[in-house]
């Protein structure tokens, strides 16, 4: 056959890892197969589940020999969870894996050869390494494959949604990715709630009051908080719930009581309440203090942020007569690390509830060569070009996974700082953006940190030079 039917059973030898963490193979010479939760070296049996023009989506039946590489996964959920895709690989294998999509989105987005790629900084801590976890509220819990579309009714599920389903949750009683006490915490808010038959939102009605509960720890510091989203205030069952993990988990230092109307499945809210404690936990990377409130972005592996940030004051090497431009700086957290390395920062974020974290960090830490506005990266820059300020040396670029908007490079090549630095959490957009900016720089320096073990998500820091 050429093409295989959906329900075949074929026989596959898996040969890499795509980006979304699933194994590739390949059947009657060219046909590719993707195939979740396999590891580069496996032969498998497969069935075929979804064909599509060049290339199908199947699943495992049977494991006929094992890649040398397979690990035992430490998760009962590895499988089902869409989290950890790669946590039944050996560990250097991951960062081997993360290096290759780097050169893999480097050469063929961005078109660059000859790139010598160093290997990928890996996290001393592989598990428990995050300071910040999301869990949805759910009563169409996720029961297993076989119940893949059914609405399973009112039960009960706190956990991670499952892919595709607007309202299906996969019920986490122990996830390796944070603490001890996140379990803790994500237990008792399901046993107690549960037990008080409160009721979840739903997207279908608009209604039910539980929607999501975030848990935000500091790494360096004993300060945990609770953010539970709700869509209304109910104050009686808050203090109850207060009471309850105030008495069984003491290390909680802050609760917060969000408030979302949104019909958006996203956990944003309108507004919060502290319950008890600060409303925000803190945090120390390096020698600098960080306010976290329940909403700002902060780098999620906080000991590994830090061999982040000393990577990009490596790749800088700033002086001390340096003026350094931080676009999408979140709430400062680069901005002041390289603060005492240079003349002055100046950090630009669109979000307004980042720039007034980022002031008040700069105040915490008493640094006064930083400044912060709340603008638009592009019309920032655009309106750069057209000033005859002062000029800054260094531009440090961190975006979201979108990467940078293509006016935002244009800008750039007309403004022509003398040097980029561009951290990335997606190689393949950054790729796609220094492409651009390739007109008039130079990749000089390249790095790869992993902050996610277990994941396929990478961050990459480069380098970019002013031709001359």
């Amino acid at each position: 056959m050429d093409k295989p039917q959906s329900g075949d059973i074929v026989e596959v030898q898996i040969e890499d890892i795509g980006f979304e963490g699933n194994g590739i193979g390949r059947i009657n010479s060219d046909f590719v197969l993707f195939i979740p939760n396999t590891v580069p070296g496996d032969i498998i049996k497969a069935k075929i589940r979804k064909v599509k023009k060049k290339f199908a989506l199947a699943k495992t039946e049977e494991i006929l020999v094992n890649s040398p590489v397979r690990t035992k996964p430490e998760c009962s959920h590895f499988g089902s969870c869409n989290g950890c895709k790669l946590q039944n690989i050996d560990y250097y294998h991951q960062l081997n894996i993360k290096k290759r999509n780097v050169t893999s989105s480097f050469e063929k987005i961005g078109v660059f050869q000859g790139l010598t790629i160093p290997d990928v900084i890996g996290s001393d801590n592989i598990y428990y390494y995050r300071n910040k976890l999301e869990f949805s509220f759910s009563n169409n819990k996720w029961l297993s494959e076989e119940d893949f579309g059914k609405n399973t009714g009112n039960s009960f599920a706190l956990g991670y949604h499952m892919p595709g389903f607007i309202d299906k949750v996969l019920d986490i009683e122990k996830c390796h990715l944070q603490s001890e006490i996140s379990n803790r915490i994500l237990n008792l808010t399901r046993d107690f709630f549960k037990t008080k038959k409160e009721s979840i939102y739903s997207t279908k009605t608009s209604s039910g009051y539980l929607r999501y509960v975030i848990i935000r720890q500091s790494a360096n510091i004993n300060d945990a908080m609770v953010n539970l989203i709700t869509l209304q205030e109910k104050k009686e069952i808050i203090n109850k719930y207060a009471q309850k993990i105030k008495n069984e988990i003491p290390e909680i230092t802050t609760l917060v009581n969000s408030i979302s109307t949104s019909k958006a499945q996203v956990a944003k809210s309108e507004y919060s309440i502290i319950i008890f404690g600060k409303g925000y936990i803190e945090e120390t990377i390096g020698k600098y203090k960080f306010k976290i409130t329940p909403s700002s972005f902060f780098q999620t592996n906080t000991k590994q942020c830090e061999k982040l940030f000393n990577t990009v004051v490596e790749f800088a090497d700033f002086s001390k007569n340096e003026n350094v431009l931080d676009l999408y700086c979140g709430c400062g957290a680069i901005s002041l690390y390289i603060s005492g390395y240079v003349n002055k920062v100046f950090g630009v974020e669109l979000s307004e509830e980042s720039i007034k974290i980022a002031k008040e960090n700069s105040s915490l830490n008493n640094i006064n060569n930083c400044e912060f506005t709340s603008y638009d990266v592009k019309e920032f820059l655009k309106n750069l070009i057209n000033k005859n300020e002062e000029k800054y040396d260094t531009i440090i670029l961190d975006p979201p996974r979108s990467g940078i908007h293509p006016k935002s490079a244009e800008y750039l090549l007309r403004y022509e700082p003398k040097k980029i630095i561009y951290v990335s959490c997606n190689p393949t957009t950054q790729a796609r953006d220094i492409k651009l900016l390739s007109e008039k720089y130079e990749i000089t320096k390249i790095q790869p940190v992993d902050m996610f073990p277990h994941t396929f998500h990478i961050e990459n820091v480069v380098r970019l030079d002013l031709k001359n």
